[in-house]
């Protein structure tokens, strides 16, 4: 079996540690060592940044309805992003 890149992404200034994908969305969520969390259509490569964690963003998980993300740091906060609102969490 042989694998080929099919798409890459550029949008982070540090190493990726974690990813969840939003089938309903169409949405990369990404977070990173930069404490970014970037969320990515990839069809169009249009990018929302979430910034709030002052430390490498470790996980990442998505609601269950796919609206809402939840994003975990190594500075111990937890963060709850509507993803299709503002840039703010709405819970911490």
């Amino acid at each position: 079996v042989q694998c080929k890149v099919v798409h890459t992404l550029d949008i982070h200034s540090d190493r990726v540690g974690c990813l969840a994908w939003n089938s309903s969305m169409h949405a990369l969520a990404s977070g990173s060592r930069d404490s970014k969390v970037k969320l990515t259509d990839p069809r169009s490569n249009s990018v929302q940044e979430y910034s709030h964690h002052k430390e490498e963003v470790c996980g990442l998980k998505w609601s269950h309805e796919g609206s809402c993300l939840s994003s975990g740091g190594n500075d111990n906060q937890l963060c709850v992003w509507n993803a299709a609102m503002s840039q703010r969490p709405q819970m911490q």
